[in-house]
This record gives C-alpha cells, structure tokens and sequence, in this order.
C-alpha cells in the first residue's frame, strides 16, 4: 500500500543512491522539477538543481500557486492537480485511453520521478463531501487530510476518492525503474527547508557523497515504549540496528526511555533514527552540532513535518537545518500503524547503495 497517500511527507535532496553521472541519463529524463513561479527563491532552486541534476529546461514546470504551507482540496486541484494534468497530456508524459464511458485514463507515463521544490505549498487540509470521494469506516480510510507530495504521487490516477490508501508497485521492490512496465506512479521527493541555502547545501552534499561516499556512524535511539502498541516502534529501530551492522556500520543504540541527552557526544553522525519526542531535541539543540554531508536524519513523531519554515519546529526543518542531506516525516496525524516503517526505509537503503 502507498501508507499513508495523505499524511507522508518526504524530504530528500537526490534519488538516494543514484550515481550523479547516471542520473543524467536516462533517470533525467524521466524526471521533473516543480516549482511555484510566485517566489524567486522557487523558481532559482529548480534551475539550480536542474543544473546539477543534468535535468532538460524544459522539464522543469512552474506553476502559479499559493505560497502557504497549507492549502485547500479546492486549490490543490485547481492551481496544481489540474494545470499539471494538463501539461503532462500536452507535452505527452502520458499514454492516455478512453475508457468505455468516456473518461480518460493513463496506460503509461515517461515521466516517473518529481522533485518539488520549496515554494511549492506542503499539505492539504481535510474537506467534507467532496465529489466522488467515499470514506471508509476506520481511520485509515476515513479521512482525506494529505501532503502534497503524496498526491502528486498518484496524479494519473484521475480518482475523487481521496481517502484510504492505494496499492505502491514500487514497494519492497528491488527491480530498476526501467524494468517497470506502464508504471504511472509518480515517485516524489522535496527540496526544502527553512532557508534556500539550506537546500542548495542539501543539492551539493548529497550529490558530494553520491560521488565520494557517506562515511561516519549511525545512532538510533529507542524509546521503551511499550504502552498502546507503541513497541513496534522500538521494533523498527531494533531491525535497523541489525541490518546496520550486517554491513558494517558502526552504531550507537540507545534503547534507554529518554533521548539522548543535550551533551551527548555525538560526533561523526552519518545516519539517525529515532523517536519519540514532539519537537527537536538532545545534542540537535546544541549550536555546534553538524551532521555529516549527506547524512540521512529521521526522527517518529506525528508531526515531524508539520512545517518546513521554522528551523526550530518538529523535527524535519531542524534536521536538515542542522546538515542532513534527506529526510522524512508527517505533515498531519498518522497514527503509528500508518507511519513510514523505519526498518524498511533503511533496509530499501542498503540495497539500492
């Protein structure tokens, strides 16, 4: 399942472990960059990281949108979901088919990677009654609150149900994008943060440890938590540690209820997982600490991504504030059973490196 369409957030500065030279082709040609044309710090990241990214002019798209974080169904489709439908047909991205009663619908798509880029609103704030959509019976199908990165990712989808969840070919998939037939999933990633040089850094880092390496420690900090079916949580972090040092990353686990506290010598910090405290917190606070260029940093919290414009709010904005190269979060409420499963995201990692 693509868990959660409406509440996943991702952030991260490249397709992980894409070789910068590879990425030119073919992957950069089946990439995008989205950008709001409101703001020029939008519109001068997406040809920054075109340039880099070796990304054609003309596959970057500049839409005029609101430069609120949050927005409504209403204006997601119409200044994002609509025009950008239409741009994919008129510049032929997809392989339309009218179904029998005359709708259309995607057979294919040429494009299967979006970078969205600061300025580009973050989330859509939930609707009532809208259109076509039915909402199911439980929490996990009964509400229609969403990021906009996972919208976009099932933009050919053409669907009014925008609540519950939708089927991810790509999940725990190990096959190459190109061996994909008539996949019309879009795979989304953002380039923001608090401040525009905070994700040109993130551009120049991860593309530095793509070329060179990512070399350092990991910490992974559990909470103990065993009340309410918190402990699958400590669970994901567990297998991480494992899968860590199976190739030989050296890691510091602390499986202790509290984080790591403020003066904690974290040096070298390469890769972080952890949880659960609502805002950033630990050595993270301190005005000296420095991941490592093109550190992955993620810490649980139901609202880790909540904002991306206060550098010292949740977690996400002040992670990579503080040097992470990517990361990922929520924007609204997930609850636990429908958060990114940690253990997976880092073993997907290991395997594509």
């Amino acid at each position: 399942m693509l868990k959660p369409q409406y509440l996943l957030v991702a952030i991260a500065a490249s397709w992980l472990s894409t070789p910068a030279r590879a990425a030119e082709q073919p992957l950069a040609a089946a990439t995008i960059v989205l950008y709001n044309k409101a703001t020029s710090d939008s519109v001068q990241l997406a040809k920054f990281y075109a340039k880099q990214r070796g990304v054609a002019l003309d596959h970057l798209v500049g839409l005029s949108c609101s430069t609120e974080e949050e927005i409504s169904r209403e204006q997601y489709d119409k200044t994002i979901a609509n025009p950008l439908r239409e741009i994919f047909k008129t510049r032929r991205w997809w392989t339309l088919h009218e179904t029998p009663n005359q709708e259309e619908s995607v057979k294919a798509s040429s494009i299967h990677f979006v970078a969205v880029i600061k300025g580009i609103p973050l989330k859509i704030r939930p609707t009532a009654d809208y259109p076509g959509d039915v909402p199911g019976p439980d929490p996990v199908r009964n509400r229609n609150e969403a990021s906009i990165d996972s919208e976009l990712a099932v933009l050919a989808s053409m669907s009014h149900q925008i609540s519950g969840p939708t089927q991810n070919p790509y999940f725990q998939n190990f096959r190459a994008i190109g061996d994909f037939q008539d996949t019309t999933m879009l795979l989304v990633c953002r380039l923001d943060a608090p401040a525009a040089a905070t994700v040109r850094r993130m551009i120049v880092d991860a593309i530095a440890a793509e070329k060179s390496g990512l070399w350092g420690r990991a910490y992974v900090d559990a909470a103990h938590n065993t009340s309410g079916g918190m402990e699958v949580g400590d669970r994901w972090l567990d297998q991480i540690t494992g899968q860590l040092h199976k190739v030989g990353i050296p890691v510091v686990y602390d499986e202790t209820p509290a984080i790591f506290p403020d003066g904690y010598p974290m040096t070298d910090c390469a890769l972080y997982y952890g949880w659960y405290a609502g805002a950033v917190a630990g050595p993270f606070t301190r005005s000296d600490f420095r991941f490592l260029p093109g550190a992955v940093a993620v810490h649980i919290h139901s609202f880790s991504a909540s904002t991306l414009r206060d550098p010292n709010a949740n977690w996400v904005a002040p992670l990579v504030t503080k040097g992470a190269a990517a990361s990922l979060g929520n924007v609204y409420e997930p609850f636990l059973q429908l958060t990114s499963h940690l253990d997976i995201f880092n073993d997907q990692s290991q395997h594509d490196q």
